[in-house]
Formats: C-alpha cells, sequence, structure tokens
C-alpha cells in the first residue's frame, strides 16, 4: 500500500488500522511521484497493487443461476468505455445483481479505472468473461431465464414488460448498441421511453433505469 506524503495523518488512520489488521506494507511517496506510477488514474493519495482480478468460472455461474429463485443477469456486449463499465458494475451492486457476462473480446476489460469508478464494487459483484457470447446465451436459455435485449425505439418499454421473472438483460455498446446476431437471441426487446429532443442515454444511466425497474416491478409484487 502506498499513501502520499501530503496526507493528513487524522485522514489516514482507518487505512493505517485496516493495513495493520490485514498484514500489508505501507510505504510513503509524494503524489506527483504517485502520479507517475498509477498513470492516468485519479489516485487521491492512495495506491495499492493487486492480484489479477478473479472472474467467475462458467460452472459457478450457472451453478449461482440454478441456485437463485430468481436470477437477474446482466450481459454487456462490447461497452468499451471504463467509466461506464464502472458507473455500470457499481449499479448491478447496488441492486444485488446476481452476476454481470461480458466477452473476452471486444469490449473494456477490469483494470484500475473500472475498480475505482465503481467505488469497490467489482470486488462484489460477481463477474464472468465468456470466450463467445452468442453460444453462452444459449446456455442461459437453457437454464430458464428469459432472455430482454434493450434497443431504442421499441414500442415495448420496460414500463410494459413484465420483468418478474429470471432474467438476462442484455445492454449493448455505446455506439452501435447490441449486435445484431446477439439480438437474435432475445426473447423480448424493450426501450426506455424518451419524451425530450435527445434519443437515448448513456449507457450506464440507461442500465441504471433498466435495472432498478425491475427491483421496482419485483418489490410491486414482494418478490424480493
Amino acid at each position: 500500500m502506498i499513501l502520499g506524503r501530503e496526507l493528513e495523518k487524522k485522514n489516514i488512520l482507518p487505512v493505517l488500522n485496516l493495513c495493520e489488521k490485514k498484514g500489508v506494507k505501507v510505504d510513503y511517496m509524494p503524489k506527483a511521484k504517485m502520479q507517475i506510477l498509477c498513470g492516468a488514474v485519479v489516485h487521491q493519495g492512495y495506491a495499492a497493487e493487486l492480484a489479477d482480478y478473479k472472474y467467475l468460472t462458467e460452472p459457478d455461474l450457472l451453478q449461482l443461476i440454478g441456485n437463485t429463485a430468481r436470477p437477474l443477469i446482466l450481459i454487456l456486449d462490447q461497452i468499451q468505455d471504463t467509466h461506464n463499465l464502472g458507473a455500470i458494475i457499481r449499479t448491478a451492486e447496488g441492486v444485488n445483481l446476481t452476476a454481470l457476462v461480458m466477452a473476452e473480446k471486444g469490449g473494456a476489460e477490469i483494470n484500475a479505472t473500472v475498480a475505482k469508478t465503481s467505488a469497490g464494487a467489482i470486488f462484489h459483484c460477481p463477474i464472468h468473461r465468456t470466450a463467445d457470447l452468442f453460444v453462452f446465451l444459449e446456455k442461459l436459455k437453457a437454464t430458464g431465464l428469459k432472455i430482454v435485449g434493450t434497443v431504442m425505439g421499441r414500442q415495448n418499454t420496460i414500463y410494459q414488460a413484465d420483468l418478474r421473472t429470471g432474467l438476462a438483460v442484455i445492454v449493448g455498446s455505446e455506439g452501435k448498441g447490441i449486435r445484431k446476431n446477439i439480438l437474435g437471441h432475445c426473447d423480448e426487446q424493450v426501450s426506455i421511453p424518451m419524451w425530450g429532443r435527445i434519443d437515448s442515454l448513456n449507457v450506464s444511466v440507461s442500465t441504471a433505469v433498466i435495472l432498478y425497474e425491475i427491483i421496482r416491478q419485483r418489490l410491486a409484487d414482494r418478490l424480493i
């Protein structure tokens, strides 16, 4: 653990106590030097080197789905911006998502920016990376989950759709949305209604809107 020398001790006491409890060595460094070490990430005077992120394996994910009454899986189809990914993971953890799934290629990877933007949620939200999203969707269907794709301009909105059952919700990339071959796996397509002059929301915002509508419907039916 590296801490900025300029930090006031009273502000870092909780961190120091936790490091002592966990047996983590603490070093001090000027913030300017830390910036060189951390790169473009805004470190705020705190930095730590972590082991590689451990993704949820496919067998463990399928077992988790089987052991959950109404699974809620979020599938990211080529989300490329690390800030969007971090914000999405933060919301996903906030609604106690069963798991988040993304492809190994074509999208952002878990890195320091994602970890910071997620406010640490990556360490609490199960995440699986699949080599073939197309094939994986078939496996999800076999578990009985309904596959729902989010697409702009559909007459069927999230407020009309029944989102109370076990779901796998697909969110597409920032520019192109869900790819056509992936969209073909969807049992239902839904949109977020827009009444202004802008026709879409930022992907992390739209994901939050969708996830909380799912929670709202389940709460209304006392399914949570």
